[in-house]
C-alpha cells in the first residue's frame, strides 16, 4: 500500500508539470439533458429470451470560449456519444448493455438554450457549435445506424477518431464486397440491418430482475477537451422497463432524476472515488462497499467504471491486512462468457483480479469484483494496472474501502420499514412505437370521489355522444381555452375552464401544446387528461366542444397525424359536474410519433411506470395523493469512536403515542416477519437487547448516542432499529423502521 501511495503521488506531481497532449484552450461541451429512452425493436427467441435495441435523447451546449468543431463523418473532428444501461440489484451496480456502438454527431442546429444566447458561427453553419449555442439529438438520431460506430475505434481521452479504415469506411460483414478499400470514403449501408443491430442492446431477461432499479446514461467526448471541463460530460437518470405483450417502454423514475458524474453514484451507500493517469490518460471511477456478514467477516464489493481511459484496465489490486483471510471471489463483466473471466487470488498482501488479454476493462464499461475477508473495512487505495502500452504511469490508484488499515466507521441500511401505503396518484401508458396503440373502440371512466378527492379508474360507463357544439379554431400545436358552465372538481383542485390542445390532451390549466409525449413532461407539467397525446394536425371542424349544465363533451373527429393524413383518430372526453370523466375511443389509425394515454395531477407527481391499459383495471385502480412512506431510520453521522451522533426516525405516522430506539449486537438474517403478532409487512431485524423511549409529537424524532473514545471498540458491529406505537395501523398497534448496521471505527 505504501508503494501504491508513493508512486501515485510521484506520478501526479510529474504529470502536474505537463498538459494533456491535444488540449484546446476554451473548448468545453456540456450535456444538459439526458432523456427519452426509447425502444426500437427486439430480435432472437420469443419473449423473454430475446434482446432489445434502444436509444436515448441528449441535449448539449457550448459554455466555452471557442467554437466546438462539428465536422460530419467522414471527417474526424466532431462530438461522439457513448451509452450505458445499468442495473442495481443485490446491492451491486451492473452494466447490462453490450459495449454499445457510439454516436458520431453530424451537424449542430445551433439554437439559444441552457448556455445562453447563441453566438453567430460566422457562416460556418452546422459544421461548428457556436459559443453558448445548443443542439438536441433525439433518440431517433442516436438510433440512426448511419452514424453509429464501434467504441474500439475511439480514443476517449483525446476524443480522436481515424475515419480511414474505420467501420464506416470498409462496411459491415453482412454487406456484399466486405471489406471494401480503406480509402476514407463511406461504404457502410445499414439498410439490411435488423431493428437491434448496433443500437444499445440489452437482453430482455436482464430487464426483468425482481427488485432491481435501472439507470441509463451518456458519455460525451470532444477532441481536445481538457479534463477540468469534463465534469458535465457524463449524465444519467433512472428508468422503469415495462413489457406490454408486444413491445417495451422505458419510463423515467422521478426519484432518480438526471445527475452529472459516473453512473455509479446511483449505487446507494457506496463510496465513490476516481483518478486519472495524470494528464496522459483518462479516468477510472471505483465504487466500493463493505457489508458485515457476522462475526469478523465482511463482504467487499467493487464496481469499476472506466469513463475515458484509453489504455484500459488489466488488473485490480486490493490491499489486505496480513492477518486477514480472503475467500469467495466473484467477478462480472458484460459479455457473460465465463471463458474470458478475470481470475482472482491473494498474492502477498493484495487481492489481485487479473484480466485475460482478450478482456480488458475498456472505456465506457463497468466491471464488478467481490470477495469476503476476515477484517473490517478501512480507508485504502486500490490500483488498476493499465492494459495497453502508452503514455503515463503503469497503473492508476483510486481510493476505496479495503480490508486493511484503520477501521473506517460506516453505516449500512438493512431492510425496509412499514406503516406506509403504496398507491399512485397518476396512471398512463406510453405507446412507443405508435403501432403499439391498442385502445381503439374502448372506453374508460375516471370516477371522482368527493370524500377522497381522487379518481377510481375503471372500464367505461358512458356512451359515445355524436359530436356537436362549437368548433375550436385548431391548427398545428395550438391550445384553446373554453369556459365550463359549472365548476369541475378534479384531484388537486377545481376549474371553470378547460384548455384543449390540438395534440390530444385537455388540462384544467394551461399546459402548452407539446407534440412529443413523454413521461418526464407528463409528470413535471400541470395536471392533464390525455386520451391520446400525439402530434396531431387538426383543421377547423375536427375538434368540437358541446357544453351544457349537465356535461361538457370535447370531441376529436378523424384528426390526422402530423405528416400522415391517413393516420386519423376519433376520440372523446365527457366531463360531468360531479367530477367524473369519461374517455371514449372510436377508430384510431396509428401513424407518426408515439401516443400517451392517462391522467396526472402533475407538478412533480411520482412516475408509477407505464401500465397496460388494455388489460383492464380489474376492480378499479384507486388513485391517491401519492404513496405514504414507511417509517425510516438514519444516522446523522458515521459512528466514529469518541463522537456523538443521532438516530433520526422519520415518517412517523400521525397519532403515534411514543417511539422505541432499539440497540443490539444481534442481527436477524433474514429478519423476523411480525405478521403473526398482528404487524403485517413489518420485520424485526435486531435483537431486543436495549430499548430507549422517545417522544413522537411530530413526524420525525432524534435520539442522541455517544460513543466512548476507546480504540478497543474499533470494528465492533452495532445494530439499531426504531419502532413506534401507532394505534390503528395494524392489530398490534406498532410499526417498525428499517435497521442500521454500524461498524464502529477510529476514522
Amino acid at each position: 500500500m505504501k508503494r501504491i501511495a508513493l508512486l501515485s503521488f510521484a506520478a501526479s506531481m510529474a504529470c502536474g508539470l505537463a498538459a494533456q497532449s491535444n488540449t484546446v484552450p476554451g473548448l468545453n461541451g456540456r450535456l444538459t439533458i439526458v432523456d427519452t429512452l426509447d425502444y426500437y425493436g427486439r430480435r432472437g427467441a420469443a419473449y423473454p429470451g430475446g434482446e432489445v435495441g434502444m436509444a436515448m435523447l441528449n441535449e448539449m451546449c457550448n459554455p466555452g470560449t471557442v467554437q466546438i468543431p462539428w465536422q460530419a463523418p467522414m471527417q474526424p473532428n466532431h462530438p461522439k456519444f457513448g451509452f450505458l444501461i445499468m442495473r442495481r440489484v443485490n446491492d451491486r451496480m451492473e452494466q447490462i448493455n453490450d459495449w454499445s456502438y457510439c454516436k458520431h454527431a453530424f451537424t449542430s442546429t445551433n439554437y439559444s438554450g441552457p448556455c445562453g444566447t447563441c453566438q453567430s458561427t460566422g457562416g460556418l453553419g452546422g459544421s461548428v457549435m457556436g459559443i453558448n449555442c445548443a443542439d438536441t439529438y433525439g433518440s431517433g438520431n442516436n438510433a440512426d445506424r448511419n452514424y453509429l460506430g464501434p467504441p474500439s475505434e475511439l480514443n476517449p481521452w483525446l476524443g480522436t477518431w481515424n475515419p480511414v479504415g474505420s467501420y464506416f469506411d470498409i462496411g459491415d460483414p453482412t454487406q456484399a464486397g466486405y471489406p471494401l478499400p480503406a480509402d476514407g470514403v463511406r461504404s457502410l449501408n445499414p439498410g439490411s440491418f435488423d431493428a437491434v443491430k448496433n443500437r444499445v442492446t440489452v437482453k430482455e431477461a436482464d430487464l426483468l430482475t425482481p427488485g432491481a432499479a435501472y439507470f441509463y446514461g451518456i458519455h460525451l467526448m470532444h477532441q481536445g477537451e481538457a479534463l477540468a471541463n469534463r465534469t458535465d460530460n457524463d449524465a444519467s437518470r433512472g428508468f422503469t422497463p415495462s413489457w406490454n405483450g408486444t413491445s417495451w417502454t422505458f419510463s423515467n423514475v422521478a426519484a432518480a432524476p438526471m445527475v452529472y458524474g459516473s453512473i455509479l453514484q446511483h449505487w446507494t451507500g457506496a463510496d465513490l472515488n476516481s483518478s486519472s493517469n495524470g494528464t496522459d490518460d483518462g479516468r477510472f471511477f471505483v465504487g466500493s462497499k463493505a457489508t458485515p456478514l457476522g462475526g469478523s467477516n465482511y463482504h467487499y464489493e467493487y464496481a469499476v467504471h472506466n469513463v475515458d481511459n484509453h489504455r484500459g484496465g488489466a488488473t485490480l489490486r486490493v490491499p489486505i491486512d496480513a492477518g486477514a483471510v480472503a475467500s469467495n471471489f466473484t467477478f462480472r463483466d458484460i459479455d457473460g462468457n465465463v471463458l474470458n473471466n478475470w481470475s482472482a487470488a491473494r498474492v502477498g498482501n493484495e487481492v489481485v483480479f487479473t484480466a485475460p488479454v482478450s478482456n480488458p476493462l475498456n472505456w465506457n464499461t463497468v466491471y464488478n469484483f467481490g470477495f469476503d475477508a476476515t477484517f473490517p473495512p478501512g480507508n485504502g487505495v486500490v490500483s488498476i494496472d493499465q492494459a495497453r502500452v502508452g503514455a503515463g504511469a503503469l497503473f492508476v490508484a483510486v481510493g476505496a474501502k479495503v480490508p486493511g488499515g484503520s477501521t473506517f466507521a460506516q453505516v449500512n441500511t438493512v431492510g425496509t420499514g412499514c406503516g406506509g401505503a403504496n398507491c399512485q396518484s397518476s396512471f398512463y401508458e406510453l405507446f412507443a412505437p405508435a403501432a403499439a396503440f391498442d385502445l381503439a373502440n374502448t372506453s374508460m371512466t375516471l370516477a371522482y370521489s368527493a370524500v377522497t378527492g381522487n379518481y377510481t379508474v375503471g372500464a367505461g360507463t358512458g356512451s359515445y355522444i355524436t359530436p356537436a357544439g362549437i368548433s375550436l379554431a385548431m391548427s398545428d400545436d395550438t391550445e384553446v381555452s373554453t369556459a365550463l358552465p359549472f365548476t369541475l372538481p378534479y384531484p388537486g383542485g377545481t376549474t371553470s375552464t378547460l384548455y384543449v390542445c390540438s395534440n390530444g390532451f385537455v388540462s384544467p390549466g394551461s399546459n402548452g401544446a407539446s407534440y412529443t409525449p413523454g413521461s418526464a413532461e407528463f409528470f413535471s407539467g400541470g395536471a392533464r387528461w390525455a386520451a391520446a397525446w400525439h402530434d396531431f394536425l387538426p383543421n377547423t371542424g375536427m375538434v368540437l366542444v358541446d357544453a351544457t349544465a349537465a356535461r361538457v363533451v370535447v370531441s376529436y373527429t378523424a384528426v390526422p397525424s402530423y405528416g400522415d393524413p391517413t393516420a386519423t383518430a376519433t376520440f372523446q372526453y365527457q366531463f360531468f359536474p360531479n367530477g367524473n370523466v369519461n374517455i371514449l375511443f372510436q377508430a384510431v389509425n396509428t401513424g407518426g410519433n408515439d401516443y400517451l394515454t392517462g391522467w396526472t395531477r402533475g407538478s412533480g407527481a411520482s412516475d408509477p411506470g407505464s401500465m397496460n391499459i388494455s388489460a383492464g383495471f380489474g376492480a378499479g385502480l384507486s388513485l391517491c395523493n401519492g404513496p405514504t412512506p414507511n417509517v425510516a431510520l438514519a444516522a446523522s453521522a458515521r459512528p466514529v469512536l469518541g463522537t456523538t451522533f443521532t438516530f433520526d426516525t422519520t415518517n412517523i405516522p400521525a397519532g403515534s403515542l411514543l417511539g422505541l430506539q432499539i440497540l443490539s449486537q444481534t442481527q436477524y438474517t433474514p429478519g423476523l416477519d411480525l405478521a403473526s403478532i398482528g404487524m403485517p409487512g413489518c420485520t424485526l431485524y435486531v435483537g431486543l437487547d436495549v430499548t430507549t423511549q422517545f417522544a413522537t409529537p411530530t413526524a420525525s424524532a432524534s435520539v442522541p448516542y455517544s460513543l466512548p473514545a476507546s480504540p478497543s471498540l474499533s470494528g465492533v458491529l452495532l445494530l439499531s432499529q426504531s419502532a413506534t406505537l401507532s394505534p390503528g395501523l395494524n392489530a398490534f398497534g406498532f410499526v417498525t423502521s428499517n435497521a442500521l448496521q454500524m461498524v464502529l471505527g477510529t476514522n
